[in-house]
């Protein structure tokens, strides 16, 4: 994960105010190894299926209080060593990766555990540190902001669910190919239809409309305003998974995925509401989005011009925690957009009332970018 937007990730998490499934705060390093050991066997099975992150020096009050004196504090290597001490099952250890990042000129270290199928981890010698005991073939889990009580064992729903993930039994077809999608190199096919060379059962399709489509507010950010749509479908054995509308903008140079929906104030087009354009990387048409990707450089202007005027979020908590710090400021926001100096009087609309609508989008996009820049840093906004 690009630093940039690991520290994003995790100042999102820790305004949140709260624990989640696969993150832990801790304002000191563990004294006690076996507390360390448990914590990372719990975090390494968790139920989020994704990397999980055991958080150094923040507080159980969600204070960012630095480890630069922590006298426990280790790097890596040592974190590494420790574990592969220990007798796993299989010998098969979590992985992991230790980074630090600077938040309010203080030092906080993540210790990421990286998801994986080989679940579930567990020790096959009991492993005692003072009175704290990780014991043998007991498995640890982490449900919700909760931890598996070290001197127990998971509930069996948890430890199933463990094991069906090594086989990959608990993903349908969907999320199978979503994770399939991020390796464009194990995709063949022609323009409009794709398969999967390893599971060809997995396909993506692409059906376009025949007729000119009414523009967005992005497709005046193109040299070309003309636009069209279309259909993207997901397939597994022929049986429908998923469908998203595509759009093709600046006079078929770029495909993409129609970007999402987003409201700030009132969601019936008033004066003051200010409606704008998204993606989400971690979901399935952010995924599509960069599937669908091409490397011509036209193609690669017109994206770069698409991003100028939306906003693309890293998770679902950042959108969640910045819209509803927008909502909170709609009238700052305005202010912003009206002080918005680039004229745009080259746009061409079917009415005036059309030209101004559109106008006031791309400003707010550009505004709502701009803002986003600012959160993500922890900048001075007003």
């Amino acid at each position: 994960m690009a630093s940039e937007t690991l520290s994003s990730d995790i100042e999102s998490i820790i305004s949140s105010k709260r624990e989640g499934e696969y993150w832990d705060f801790k304002e000191k390093y563990h004294s006690n190894k076996a507390d360390l050991l448990h914590d990372i066997i719990c975090m390494a099975n968790n139920r989020a299926d994704r990397d999980g992150y055991i958080i150094f020096g923040v507080n159980d009050n969600y204070e960012i209080k630095g480890i630069e004196n922590d006298e426990n504090r280790k790097n890596q290597q040592n974190i590494i060593d420790f574990l592969k001490g220990k007798k796993f099952s299989g010998g098969i250890r979590p992985t992991v990766e230790l980074v630090t990042i600077s938040i309010e000129e203080k030092q906080v270290d993540i210790l990421i555990i990286k998801n994986s199928t080989d679940t579930p981890y567990f020790i096959i010698e009991d492993y005692n540190d003072h009175k704290r005991r990780v014991r043998a073939n007991y498995i640890y889990t982490r449900i919700g902001d909760t931890n598996t009580d070290i001197d127990k064992s998971a509930d069996i729903n948890h430890i199933e669910y463990l094991w069906r993930k090594r086989f990959l039994l608990n993903r349908p077809p969907l999320e199978q190919i979503k994770q399939k999608l991020r390796y464009i190199s194990e995709w063949t096919g022609e323009e409009t239809n794709y398969y999967n060379i390893f599971n060809p059962e997995f396909t993506v399709e692409i059906e376009y409309d025949d007729e000119i489509g009414h523009p967005e507010f992005y497709s005046y950010l193109m040299t070309n305003q003309s636009t069209s749509y279309g259909t993207v479908e997901i397939k597994y054995f022929g049986t429908k998974l998923y469908s998203r509308q595509i759009v093709v903008l600046d006079g078929g140079r770029y495909i993409t995925v129609v970007p999402k929906s987003g409201f700030i104030g009132n969601r019936n087009y008033n004066e003051e509401t200010c409606y704008y354009k998204f993606y989400v990387k971690d979901n399935l048409d952010y995924i599509l989005h960069k599937f669908l990707q091409s490397d011509d450089h036209e193609a690669i202007w017109a994206r770069n011009r698409l991003y100028s005027g939306i906003i693309i979020y890293n998770n679902e908590l950042e959108r969640e925690m910045f819209e509803e710090y927008l909502e909170n400021n709609l009238t700052f926001l305005n202010e912003l957009v009206g002080a918005e100096e680039e004229s745009f009087d080259w746009i061409e609309s079917e009415t005036e009332r059309e030209k101004v609508v559109n106008v006031r989008r791309i400003k707010i996009g550009k505004v709502i970018k701009s803002l986003l820049e600012k959160y993500r840093n922890r900048l001075e906004i007003k």
